[in-house]
């Protein structure tokens, strides 16, 4: 897919960036990156959504934050905010075998998925609770 050829998002640059990442960043900020990731390879979601899903990814992915990723926690803040707030804007699309397929990427890079479960129970809830709208055209 062409969004992908882009000077801030590709592939190779997001699991560059979750490697360097991966350990200070923690499961908690990478579980909404590979959501993203997961939905934007998705052919369902349209195109302007994955345009959404680019600007998120690029960034997360950019080394020059409003706050630096120096900081666990709190140099991720804005990263996760943009990120949630995208996913947020995305709902409809989130199936099961993509929650699958983070899952899966989180236990081979992590060996556990005990924090993902509870974090997963409450995007599902929230799905649940929101309207199926695409906020995105």
């Amino acid at each position: 897919m062409k969004l992908l050829n882009t000077t801030y998002f590709s592939d190779s640059k997001l699991f560059k960036k979750i490697g360097k990442v991966i350990k200070s960043a923690g499961i908690i900020v990478i579980y909404p990156a590979l959501i993203l990731y997961y939905l934007f390879k998705d052919s369902k979601v349209p195109k302007a959504s994955k345009t959404l899903i680019a600007a998120a990814l690029a960034y997360f992915i950019f080394p020059a934050d409003s706050i630096p990723d120096l900081t666990p926690v709190i140099g991720y803040s804005d990263d996760l905010a943009i990120l949630y707030a995208t996913i947020s804007n995305l709902m409809k699309y989130i199936t099961p075998e993509i929650l699958t397929q983070v899952k899966d990427k989180i236990m081979e890079w992590f060996g556990e998925v005990q924090i993902i479960d509870a974090e997963e129970q409450k995007l599902l809830n929230k799905m649940a609770q929101s309207p199926k709208k695409d906020n995105i055209r």
